[in-house]
């Protein structure tokens, strides 16, 4: 029967042996298959580098070292700087003038019944030191400090925004390694089943119970194989060089991830979700649309205080030397100012203002709204992500059983190579898609933890130790 099926090229090659050596080599090929699916769940191999990285590590030399933490932190400084400068506003105006002048012609001339012309002063000198306080200036001033505390607080806002993105893309980026790292242990597993299935098909062919085609089918698999570890490799190096970049550490930063994809699922986080509404006040982008309205109401009261009379108190000492006498004296003032032509174009001005005031609290409701929209998404996102990880992990056993059976079915000689090769590719997808279903669930529970204002900690309780 054997004989018969060898020679029908319309049926499966198939064959099996019973000798010492080919048991020997199917022991490998299961061997093979196990390291295969427990090498991705207790982790990858770290090679020789100069540091072995837990998650932690990475945002704190990040939030520590990056080029945009750094601006960040500026622009807050720029922003406290310009609080103090309006605080400045409260205190009296000093100046201090003087002047020094010399003339062709008298200043001042007089013809004297057309007989004789009278002039004097040529030259002469004059100075003054002078203070102004402001003593009503329409609520500018107050409303001008006001408004400065409010960017102050913007400033610090967009700080925290933008530490918690450098977070995220951090978090993104490490976990992108370690899936990488998972997926690339994975692929060398599947590549040494293949050289052990090609040493047994080799033998196969020696011994002429098989095709030489089926020893070509493996080889073209394993060189499939070979081109995308190339792609790996480039793709871990990439991910090194941005997150050594984002650390401050240069992209030639020699290191190696501590985190691995796990054995075990992790638990459903249910402990983290928060009602929109109840996380809404906590988070940054709402707080910023917050100090947007309250920016606006102050904008409005600096310009209808600008068409509001001003009042001054001051007093100054001066000096001047004309007519060859030296003479000083002290002097008290009061100053007013009333913009009386100024309503006709202020008032417009204040309208304006108005409208842009009601626009901050339109985009309040409606951002606000959307706000809370983007958190329910993104724990929906969580949600997946979990489910997908189960379906996945499911399908690794389920491919593990469908890859066992073919080998005993190849070995029977009841399948063909391309049948093993087949169930082989799915037990590596399935691998691939449960490493790759792990990433997107860190990914998204770190997304919806920074959406929903929530701690550092709870960040940590979803690290990887």
């Amino acid at each position: 029967m054997r004989a018969s099926h060898l020679t029908n090229r319309s049926k499966p090659i198939c064959f099996s042996f019973t000798n010492n050596k080919f048991q020997s080599q199917m022991n490998n090929l299961k061997l093979a298959v196990l390291v295969i699916s427990l090498s991705v769940m207790v982790g990858v191999r770290a090679a020789e580098t100069d540091s072995i990285l837990t998650l932690e590590h990475c945002i704190e030399e990040t939030l520590a070292n990056n080029a945009a933490v750094r601006n960040a932190a500026n622009n807050t400084k720029a922003a406290v700087e310009l609080h103090r400068e309006a605080f400045t506003k409260y205190f009296p105006e000093v100046s201090a003038t003087g002047v020094a002048f010399w003339t062709h012609n008298d200043v001042f001339q007089y013809n004297l019944l057309d007989i004789i012309e009278i002039g004097f002063i040529n030259k002469g000198k004059m100075a003054g030191v002078q203070a102004m306080q402001p003593v009503f200036m329409g609520g500018q001033i107050i409303s001008g400090n006001k408004l400065a505390a409010v960017g102050e607080d913007v400033a610090r806002l967009r700080q925290q925004q933008s530490n918690d993105e450098l977070r995220l893309t951090t978090e993104s980026l490490y976990w992108k390694l370690v899936t990488l790292k998972a997926t690339r242990c994975a692929l060398e597993a599947a590549i040494a089943t293949l050289d052990t299935l090609d040493n047994q098909v080799k033998v196969a062919v020696d011994a002429g119970v098989a095709m030489n085609n089926d020893l070509l089918k493996v080889q073209l698999k394993r060189n499939t194989y070979r081109t995308e570890m190339v792609d790996l490799d480039n793709g871990i190096k990439l991910v090194k060089m941005l997150i050594g970049q984002y650390m401050g550490k240069g992209t030639d930063w020699n290191f190696d991830v501590a985190s691995t994809v796990p054995e075990m699922i992790p638990d459903f986080p249910s402990k983290l979700y928060i009602p929109g509404a109840n996380a809404l006040p906590m988070t940054v982008d709402y707080k910023l649309l917050q100090k947007n309205v309250e920016a606006k109401k102050l904008e409005k009261r600096i310009e209808i205080g600008k068409n509001l009379p001003q009042v001054a108190l001051g007093a100054g000492w001066f000096y001047h030397d004309l007519l060859k006498q030296n003479h000083n004296f002290g002097a008290l003032m009061i100053g007013v100012n009333i913009p009386i032509s100024g309503w006709w174009g202020g008032s417009h001005a204040i309208k304006r203002k108005s409208l842009a005031l009601e626009n901050a609290r339109n985009e309040l409701e409606d951002l606000g709204e959307k706000l809370e929209i983007s958190m329910q998404d993104k724990w929906n996102n969580v949600t997946a992500a979990h489910r997908k990880m189960e379906i996945a992990k499911e399908g690794v056993g389920e491919s593990t059983e469908n890859l066992r059976l073919n080998r005993l079915y190849y070995e029977a000689g009841m399948s063909t190579i391309t049948d093993v090769l087949e169930a082989e590719a799915s037990h590596k997808e399935s691998i691939d898609r449960y490493i790759s279903a792990y990433g997107e669930f860190r990914v998204a529970c770190s997304a919806y933890i920074i959406s929903t204002g929530q701690t550092d900690e709870d960040c940590k309780k979803m690290s990887n130790k």
